[in-house]
């Protein structure tokens, strides 16, 4: 019962950083070829540092950064940052969505919608994996200890 109840935490945790995983990706493709094209213009005009496009787009991957939250859930995000997407009609963070979301998915399954069922059918194949692993391994057990009585 413990690992069912440890299970789904786990795997909506795992899908939440692999999407963040995938915005920081396509963040960092975008971001290098523009702060190039930042530095050529910085060059060309030859802004001083609080002029840069470069310094700008750095505070700006910055600000992203903490939206982002790669790693963990961010209790600090700085005032200036809740400002800056506040201003934008965006969230200060992307874990601020998947909870609506996870809300959502929440209502729901209490309801018993599609999740609900979705829910139990995932359950059933985990068990069915989780049981032919233990039974796998316990096989295997046993052929071991067969194999060293045998010696």
């Amino acid at each position: 019962m413990k690992a069912k109840q440890g299970r789904w935490p786990l795997i909506k945790d795992t899908i939440i950083f692999q999407f963040k995983l995938g915005l920081d990706a396509t963040r960092d493709l975008l971001l290098s070829p523009v702060s190039i094209v930042c530095l050529v213009v910085d060059l060309l005009k030859g802004h001083s540092q609080q002029q840069s496009y470069f310094h700008r787009l750095m505070a700006f991957g910055h600000q992203t950064d903490k939206w982002l939250n790669l790693f963990g859930s961010n209790g600090t995000t700085s005032k200036s940052t809740k400002e800056f997407f506040t201003k934008k009609g965006a969230d200060p963070s992307v874990d601020q969505i998947f909870d609506k979301i996870e809300t959502l998915l929440k209502e729901q399954h209490n309801s018993g919608g599609i999740t609900a069922s979705a829910k139990a059918s995932i359950d059933r194949y985990l068990d069915k994996i989780a049981k032919k692993n233990i039974s796998v391994k316990g096989k295997e057990e046993a052929d071991q200890t067969i194999e060293k009585t045998e010696e």
